[in-house]
């Protein structure tokens, strides 16, 4: 008995062993869709849906749709502070060397692939890692 008490750290606490993380359900049919025009939507009128499906009752009732919400804003936000970004680039290139605005303006259309490609994988009922970004929600608790 002395030997086990000798082993043992003074003031350790007894820990149960953590469950194995659960399996999220499969997501509906009306889960893909809100899900996946959380991203696309973002064309039309940028942030509403994602911040409708938040407010609302989905995000409670579904683990999926409230994951697609949150990426889609934070994904929106990402591409705001790309956007300044790429507005810079393209006033100092295009200053220095006027003809270079002929195909300086397609980095503007760069946001558009992540958009569209996450929201084919929520139509297809994936949830997503977005690299860094999905690092940055869950570090912050809003995943």
């Amino acid at each position: 008995m002395s030997d086990m008490n000798q082993n043992r750290e003074p003031f350790a606490l007894e820990q149960e062993p953590t469950p194995p993380p659960a399996v999220p359900a499969p997501a509906s049919e009306n889960d893909k869709l809100l899900g996946g025009l959380a991203y696309v939507s973002q064309f039309i009128l940028p942030a509403v849906l994602p911040v409708v499906l938040l407010l609302g009752s989905e995000s409670k009732r579904s683990p999926f749709v409230r994951h697609h919400a949150v990426h889609g804003l934070a994904l929106l936000a990402a591409t705001i502070v790309y956007e300044l970004a790429a507005t810079l680039i393209f006033v100092l290139g295009t200053a220095i060397v006027p003809p270079v605005a002929c195909i300086l303006w397609l980095i503007f259309l760069v946001p558009l692939v992540p958009f569209l490609y996450y929201g084919v994988l929520a139509f297809q009922g994936k949830y997503v890692d977005i690299p860094w970004l999905t690092q940055f929600l869950k570090n912050n608790s809003w995943l």
